[in-house]
């Protein structure tokens, strides 16, 4: 029997930060691609790493147009999965959206899709197609998602969390112990718990590429996460 979805709503979950000044244009982009989703029964949870209060004031800026949770986290500065996990324990939705602050829709019916996949109640976490960009405008290589039994060591066929939907129950919170395979182990915890991802092929978000995120900034060895990772689960 199909669970009746009318009233699941969506909460959007988006860890953010002053990003080296660009914070503010880049969240507000993806404000305004929220604005147009035709979908409508869905609130914004925002944990702020941010040093300064140019993000808390954007978000008041919007309260008129969306339902916005605004938390200023202090904790764990830098810590990216740190402040994500932080959205996810405010998140009040029935279906949580990870949305990362420089990425951003393209299709206005991309909540919409999103949610009616949850009409199945086998549904349990779901991966978006999506495309990337460089300056907002253009877009190119477009990714549909797929599944790989190496993806707990970085072959990431699934792409970023921004792609990422999932039942707000049983939660699973992100290692905070890793940064660029973050996305990785968490699709593995998923994958541990609920089996393999819905896989939605339409094009619903575009990754942002750009010098302030934290894969062209990570100055680490990977096999440092990598050697981490099979030290838990071996």
């Amino acid at each position: 029997m199909k669970e009746s979805i009318e009233n699941m709503k969506i909460s959007v979950c988006i860890p953010t930060w002053e990003q080296y000044g660009v914070g503010v244009i880049y969240l507000k982009t993806l404000f305004e691609t929220l604005v147009t989703q035709t979908f409508k029964n869905f609130n914004i949870i925002i944990s702020d790493h941010s040093v300064n209060d140019e993000i808390e004031l954007f978000v008041d800026s919007y309260k008129k147009f969306f339902e916005i949770i605004y938390i200023r986290n202090i904790n764990n500065r830098g810590n990216g999965p740190a402040n994500t996990n932080v959205t996810l324990k405010h998140a009040d939705g029935d279906i949580i959206k990870i949305m990362f602050q420089d990425d951003f829709f393209v299709n206005n019916h991309a909540l919409e899709i999103i949610h009616k996949s949850f009409e199945d109640e086998n549904c349990k976490w779901v991966v978006n197609g999506c495309n990337h960009t460089n300056d907002g405008v253009s877009f190119n290589r477009e990714m549909i998602p797929s599944w790989n039994d190496q993806i707990l060591y970085g072959i990431n066929t699934i792409s970023s969390p921004s792609v990422l939907s999932f039942r707000n129950s049983e939660l699973s919170f992100f290692d905070e112990n890793l940064t660029m395979l973050m996305d990785c182990e968490y699709y593995y915890q998923l994958y541990l718990k609920y089996d393999k991802p819905t896989i939605i092929e339409d094009i619903l978000i575009s990754n942002r590429m750009h010098s302030n995120q934290i894969s062209s900034r990570y100055n680490q060895d990977i096999n440092e996460e990598i050697n981490y990772i099979k030290n838990k689960y071996k």
